[in-house]
């Protein structure tokens, strides 16, 4: 079936003109544009009283719902305290990933050639003497000299692998403030540890645990990280062993949220440990509770601390003076008394009936 179709301007069968579109394209007016109108701002009051463990969450989920862009990576600083660890600390600085952005090597006065083979293994290390003596002098000198976002702890006999930093900086970077490795949870382990070592610090988390109401499976281990922005907050003194459950102690005071994750100790590589378990177990077990402040146990304990500091007796108000005071310059005068020949001849005249003024100008 074939359709005509009229020309331009003719007639159609049913008497309609038709008419087809010109070539030349005509001017659309476009609508003007209708104002949206604006985004009233919105502004969130949230009242906090030692929220330090939930306030993080709230204000990352908030900060999710807004769409807020996300931070950058964190820089990362590893801290290495060492002395005379020329045979283990190649090793341990090979193992560690690149994406360590600082590696500082604190330097306890090693007389072998320690720092040699550390400049060896990893060019880009820093090296910064040790100030005070112990292990936990190093790590606090380390510390105030790191400048990573984040920092990592750890020792440089090879008993720690490099390769679980991942796992530390994974918490951190999800809501948690300060991560302890733990050698007696799943998926952790030690190859090192003796029995007696194993029943002390079972003893000394039990007390932990009791006097702070926590939950950790491990307490003496140095395998930890934490935002340095805390550092000021977990005021650390400890020069020993012992800093290790300082820094424990303190950042369950300070209210930081504290992640345990699995660690493997390995056997020391060479060499001798400094570790005394009876020695630093007393100074673990002192900074425990010399910290414990809170709840009953903890009131008796610093006053019976304190007892024992006061000396016995009640304290003078006003101290006995260690010097005899100097006389007066002046002295009034004093009539001599009178001597026992006097004092019998006045009572003889006296029983004898003479007056009293006789007595006195016969006597003297």
């Amino acid at each position: 079936m074939t359709t005509t179709v009229p020309a331009s301007g003719q007639p159609t069968d049913n008497g309609a003109t038709l008419r087809l579109a010109s070539a030349t394209p005509t001017a659309h007016v476009k609508p003007a544009p209708v104002a949206s109108p604006t985004r009233p701002s919105v502004s969130l009051v949230i009242p906090v009283r030692n929220e330090a463990r939930n306030v993080g969450w709230v204000l990352e989920q908030i900060a999710h719902d807004i769409d807020v862009a996300s931070p950058t990576r964190p820089s990362v600083s590893l801290v290495i305290p060492v002395r005379n660890e020329a045979r283990n600390v190649g090793w341990v600085l090979e193992q560690i990933a690149h994406d360590i952005d600082e590696i500082i090597l604190v330097d306890g006065d090693s007389t072998d050639v320690t720092l040699i083979t550390a400049r060896h293994a990893r060019p880009d290390i820093r090296v910064i003497p040790q100030q005070g003596p112990g292990k936990g002098s190093a790590l606090r000198t380390g510390f105030l000299a790191a400048t990573g976002d984040i920092i990592v702890m750890m020792d440089a006999d090879g008993s720690m692998s490099p390769q679980e930093i991942r796992h530390y900086l994974h918490f951190l970077n999800n809501g948690y403030d300060f991560v302890k490795g733990s050698r007696f949870i799943s998926g952790g382990g030690s190859l090192d540890i003796t029995p007696f070592r194993g029943l002390g610090n079972w003893f000394l988390l039990t007390v932990f645990n009791t006097a702070y109401h926590a939950h950790l499976t491990d307490l003496c281990y140095g395998y930890c990280a934490f935002h340095r922005r805390y550092l000021d907050h977990l005021r650390l003194t400890a020069t020993g062993f012992e800093i290790e459950a300082e820094m424990t102690v303190r950042a369950m005071q300070a209210g930081l949220r504290i992640a345990e994750v699995p660690s493997l100790e390995l056997p020391r590589r060479t060499g001798t440990s400094n570790l005394h378990a009876i020695r630093d177990g007393i100074r673990v077990l002192r900074t425990v509770l010399r910290h414990h402040r809170t709840g009953l146990t903890g009131h008796l304990y610093q006053a019976a601390r304190n007892a024992a500091k006061r000396p016995t007796g009640h304290p003078r108000r006003h101290p006995r003076p260690t010097h005899r005071p100097t006389p007066p310059p002046h002295r009034t005068h004093r009539t001599p008394l009178p001597s026992r020949t006097q004092r019998r001849q006045t009572t003889h005249r006296a029983r004898s009936g003479h007056s009293l003024k006789e007595i006195t100008c016969t006597t003297w």
